[in-house]
């Protein structure tokens, strides 16, 4: 009991000093967790009990935000990505790995470990970020889901290949038996539970509970990782509207458990020697250099935008709670030594923690300036006195056709290639590029237009047309007041969805349901 007293008090203080310093809390609640290791203040196995629980629940919490459906259109471009990314990384890892001189089996672990991306990290950012509806999230999710059911197929496969290929090829067939049991919960077992029971919210959280347990339960009985079931468990629990009930009621265990996690990791690690700090590093290089490359290609062939697909290639530039998973089962068997656990964890949380800083808006924008989509840019003279479409995707097609009605000269912007190709075979003049990129808006015309209209949905990425196109009346698609308002202060005109669906609506209305023909605003109550 006092291990565990310390294990919240060091938490405790970790997040204190993060909130009081403005610093990210998981580096802090690692080295709170070394500094009790080092003090020798708890019992290994309170430690290790610890590590397991706090990961178990993040990776069911993680399984949450996986719901199947949310990917969309966007399932094949998903598996794609997924499987080249996973394939692809993972034999760098290995060639890294080896040439690092670890053993092959050793190796293995490593390049299962880099495969995968975090469920936990990229969910939260996009959530926050409210991208999580944009295609490229749609992708993103799709890969992450993939990319988790990969490993958890996987981890039989390395961890009983010793054992023969029977002990192998049973450990697989439990994996997707678990999987169907999960899909199978998800469409017709949760759903009726959760809603249809109309259950209190002790009772709600007790049935939340307890289907953790049960697929934890089905995950040992087949021989699989208890976290394995915790996030097949998490998926089962992750439609709509299931999803929405179920995290209401988990937001504030999620925030716990992840502080209780991170501590435990940082005093169940060994301190690492210079020689493992310097393969940590490399590995985690291997990552953040290769992923983002690999998914843009990958994701533009696939049909993504070029920044898109950068976008989502930075999302994914780390590793997974999942790469503890593969290190604590080697670790346990005795097939890694403690050391190489180290190296997993400290290439984990470096890549997590570089995550919000890395894939940025700003860091996008930077590097599609070296994509070969800038060849297009300044092949001829600047077009004049027309209509400047920045961004023309299924809203914005509208617009444009209603604009060449009116027999309006316009020209399009936009960076994705399908819709550049749909837009050219309307004979309507157009550019692939980034909206937001100086050199595209100069080659568009952007200072001799008559007007630009940007449907474009970030606000950020307007900021180059209102600098570069001073006295262009310029229209910005907003969906907020809040935004609006900023867009008014720098000098553009801002145009509400909500607002303008409503214009819409009563159009609609007073043209279609004359006002004769309705009751009285008190007939239907009386």
């Amino acid at each position: 009991m006092i291990g565990i007293a310390l294990l919240l008090a060091g938490a405790a203080v970790a997040l204190g000093v993060a909130r009081w310093t403005r610093l990210p809390a998981i580096p802090l609640l690692m080295l709170a967790g070394v500094a009790l290791e080092l003090g020798k203040l708890f019992p290994a196995e309170v430690l290790a009990d610890a590590v397991v629980l706090g990961l178990t629940f993040l990776v069911f919490v993680a399984g949450i935000e996986l719901n199947p459906r949310r990917v969309g259109g966007q399932r094949g471009a998903a598996l794609r990505v997924a499987a080249v990314q996973f394939v692809l990384v993972g034999a760098a890892g290995l060639l890294a790995a080896l040439a690092l001189g670890f053993d092959a089996t050793t190796s293995l672990y490593l390049a299962l470990a880099l495969a995968a991306s975090s469920t936990l990290v990229v969910v939260r950012l996009l959530q926050t970020r409210q991208q999580l509806y944009e295609p490229f999230g749609r992708l993103v999710i799709g890969v992450l889901l993939l990319q988790d059911l990969f490993v958890i197929l996987l981890i039989p496969v390395l961890t009983r290949t010793p054992l023969g290929i029977r002990a192998v090829a049973t450990g697989v067939l439990g994996a997707v038996a678990l999987a169907v049991l999960g899909y199978a919960a998800l469409r017709w077992v949760m759903p009726y539970v959760v809603l249809r029971l109309e259950l209190d919210e002790e009772s709600l959280l007790l049935v939340i509970l307890a289907s953790l347990f049960l697929f934890m339960g089905m995950a040992d009985g087949l021989a699989l990782p208890l976290v394995a079931g915790a996030f097949v468990a998490g998926v089962a629990l992750s439609g709509f509207p299931v999803g929405g009930v179920v995290r209401a009621q988990l937001n504030s265990l999620s925030d716990f458990f992840v502080a209780i996690f991170f501590t435990a990791l940082g005093g169940f690690l060994v301190l690492p020697t210079t020689t493992e700090l310097v393969q940590a590093l490399v590995l985690a290089l291997v990552v953040l250099l290769i992923t983002p490359p690999l998914v843009t290609v990958v994701g533009e062939k696939a049909g993504l935008s070029a920044r898109s697909a950068i976008e989502a290639g930075l999302l994914l530039a780390q590793t997974s709670e999942f790469s503890l998973v593969v290190g604590l089962h080697g670790l346990v068997l005795a097939q890694i030594a403690p050391g190489v656990f180290t190296i997993i964890a400290l290439v984990t949380v470096v890549t997590m923690i570089l995550t919000p800083f890395v894939a940025t808006d700003d860091v996008a924008r930077w590097l599609i300036r070296f994509h070969p989509v800038r060849r297009h840019v300044g092949g001829g003279p600047p077009p004049e006195n027309h209509i400047l479409l920045l961004g023309c995707g299924e809203n914005g097609m509208v617009l444009l056709e209603t604009l060449m009605v009116f027999g309006h000269r316009v020209f399009v912007v936009d960076n994705d290639p399908g819709v550049i190709e749909q837009v050219r075979q309307a004979n309507v003049p157009a550019l692939r590029g980034d909206g937001s990129d100086p050199a595209v808006l100069e080659a568009a015309g952007a200072r001799r237009a008559r007007m630009i209209i940007s449907t474009m949905r970030r606000p950020g990425d307007h900021a180059a047309a209102l600098r570069r196109a001073r006295g262009v009346p310029i229209l910005i698609r907003v969906f907020d007041q809040e935004t609006a308002e900023r867009v008014r202060g720098v000098g553009g005109t801002p145009v509400v969805v909500a607002e303008a669906a409503a214009e819409d609506f009563m159009d609609w209305y007073r043209g279609t349901l004359a006002p004769a023909r309705l009751p009285a605003p008190g007939a239907l109550a009386g």
